[in-house]
Order: structure tokens, then C-alpha cells, then sequence
């Protein structure tokens, strides 16, 4: 996996040498080529900050103003990605550690001696008890891998909806042409719809704005770190429950699995072998 924190800072530091360069007067194309280019918008991280740009480009916003502003939000972001994956890494671990209880159950059943073993790959029985434990091991697996997936940052800047639309208004056009501009940048950026989350509190705020007869884009932009401070928020705390909810493949697919190939085997052994000698 990527390590999405590590792209973020990267971007900041090149949105900033970008907006330095174009605070001194620099053309902003002359300033991208200086720097190495634009990347391609291959990560999450830089198709929000490509999406912004052509807000900024297409509405006329300053340029070195949508550039900081940018990189102050890549660097919250990295922040937060960062502590989010510290705390996940023990139950990562953990998970890795449990998964391979199965293996152990293996040697176990060998060190019971023959019987054990001998029922475990030399029988039907035992050939349904290992087929049925590579299954719930596989499925536990998958399982596992999607708890992690659902607590892991995807690379995208929170807010980055909120954002456009702040440099979309600095331009100086009307609402109904900045929400144009910003729905037409994000779909060529290649950025996936906002969550409902965002587009609710960019209503909410221009709302604001309107009522109050105020400049939307201020308001606007500290809505944004207000979203950013939400995501961080429930990222570590998705991250600290997760060692929680890995218990549940642990109870119903890894333990049964250790069972199968732990312990079944031993006892069919011993019940073998004590109905030979009875005989």
C-alpha cells in the first residue's frame, strides 16, 4: 500500500516552492516547469490538488494565494494519515499474528504423535477438516483485510470540495458559475464525487454567507479545516476500534479453523487408537 502521508508532504512542499516562486513574479506554467511539473494525478492526494488548480486557473483566482492554501490543507492531511497509521499498526500485527493460528494447529496435531497426523492428511475425514479450514482461514482473511481497508485513509484531502468552491468565489464569479467550474475540474481531475458530508456543509455555508451578506470564500475555507479536524477525529477512532471488530473474523473463521486442524485430528486419533486396542 502507498503511503498516502508521505505523497501529501511531498505535494506541500512543491505547492509551496510553486507559490514562492509565483509571489516573485513568476509566470505560474514557468514556476510548474521549474519545479519538475505538475505530476501526473495518479494519487488521491493530487487529483484534489489538480482539480483546485483548474478552479483557480479557469476562474482567475490568485494563483499563489489557491497554492498555500493548498498546501497548508496536504499538510493537515499528512498529519493525520500518519497518526491514523500508527495507530493502526498494532492491530495489524495482531491480525497477522492471529491469522497464522491455523499453521500452528498443524503442529500441534504432529506433536501428538502419528494418530493425529495420520487423520489429518490421510483420511477423507481429515482432508474435510483441512479443506474446511483453508476456507474459514481464506475467509477471515478477506474479512480481516476489509476491517483494515474501512479504517485505513484513502489519500484524498478532507474538505477539498469546500476548498474548490473558496477559490472558485476568490475568482469573483457568480455561485452558479463557481459550482460549474468546480463539478467540471473535479470530474477532469479525475476526483470522485465529494461525500454527502461536504456538499451538505457547502450548502450550510453559503447559506451563512447569504444570510450575513458576507464573502462566502472565508467562511468557506474554515469550513474546510473544520472538516478536516472532523475526518481526523473519526480516522483515530476508527483506528482505535479496530482492534475490536478484528475479533469478530477471530471468532467465527480463525479459531474454528485452529480447531479443525488443532484438535479435531487429535481427538479422532485418540478414538481411533482406542478403538483399535479395545478390538
Amino acid at each position: 500500500m502507498s503511503d498516502h502521508a508521505a505523497v501529501a508532504a511531498d505535494a506541500a512542499r512543491t505547492l509551496d516552492r510553486v507559490a514562492t516562486l509565483v509571489s516573485a513574479g513568476v509566470p505560474p506554467p514557468r514556476a510548474w516547469r521549474l519545479v519538475g511539473g505538475l505530476p501526473a494525478a495518479e494519487t488521491p492526494a493530487w487529483r484534489d490538488v489538480r482539480a483546485v488548480l483548474l478552479v483557480a486557473d479557469r476562474t482567475g483566482a490568485p494563483s499563489a494565494v489557491a497554492l498555500r492554501a493548498l498546501a497548508r490543507a496536504l499538510r493537515r492531511s499528512a498529519a493525520s494519515d500518519r497518526a491514523v497509521r500508527v495507530a493502526l499498526a498494532g492491530p495489524r500485527a495482531s491480525a497477522r499474528v492471529v491469522l497464522a493460528l491455523p499453521v500452528l494447529g498443524v503442529g500441534l496435531s504432529s506433536t501428538w504423535g502419528a494418530g493425529a497426523l495420520q487423520v489429518l492428511l490421510g483420511s477423507p475425514f481429515g482432508w474435510v477438516c483441512v479443506a474446511a479450514a483453508a476456507g474459514l482461514v481464506a475467509l477471515g482473511r478477506r474479512w480481516t483485510n476489509g476491517l483494515v481497508r474501512a479504517a485505513t485513509p484513502d489519500g484524498h484531502v478532507p474538505g477539498v470540495l469546500l476548498d474548490a468552491w473558496a477559490v472558485a468565489l476568490s475568482g469573483g464569479g457568480s455561485w452558479t458559475d463557481a459550482g460549474r467550474t468546480v463539478e467540471e475540474a473535479l470530474r477532469e481531475a479525475g476526483r470522485a464525487a465529494p461525500d454527502p458530508v461536504q456538499r451538505a456543509r457547502l450548502a450550510e455555508v453559503l447559506a451563512l454567507a447569504q444570510r450575513a451578506g458576507v464573502p462566502a470564500a472565508v467562511l468557506l475555507r474554515a469550513a474546510a479545516e473544520d472538516v478536516r479536524d472532523d475526518a481526523a477525529a473519526v480516522g483515530l477512532a476508527a483506528a482505535e476500534g479496530l482492534a475490536v471488530r478484528l475479533v469478530l473474523p477471530l471468532g467465527a473463521c480463525v479459531l474454528p479453523a485452529f480447531v479443525l486442524v488443532g484438535v479435531v485430528p487429535v481427538v479422532a486419533g485418540v478414538l481411533s487408537s482406542t478403538v483399535v486396542g479395545v478390538r
